[in-house]
């Protein structure tokens, strides 16, 4: 999985590493269910300008 983060400082978490187009970051599968939108003040570090960031995304066992 991968996070970019838009021209619009909208921040996404993609499943397949996305391309950069003009204002916004695409995913090769097409647009149903390969992005979740998340909350932008997360990841400050993921910007427009670097390329996407390869992430893991892992459950917390319940206690």
């Amino acid at each position: 999985m991968y996070l970019a983060r838009d021209k619009n400082k909208d921040l996404y978490l993609f499943s397949s590493k996305p391309h950069r187009g003009r204002d916004c970051w695409w995913a090769e599968t097409g647009v149903d269910g390969t992005y979740l939108k998340i909350e932008k003040t997360l990841y400050p570090e993921v910007t427009w300008e670097s390329e996407p960031l390869e992430v893991i995304v892992s459950l917390k066992p319940d206690d």
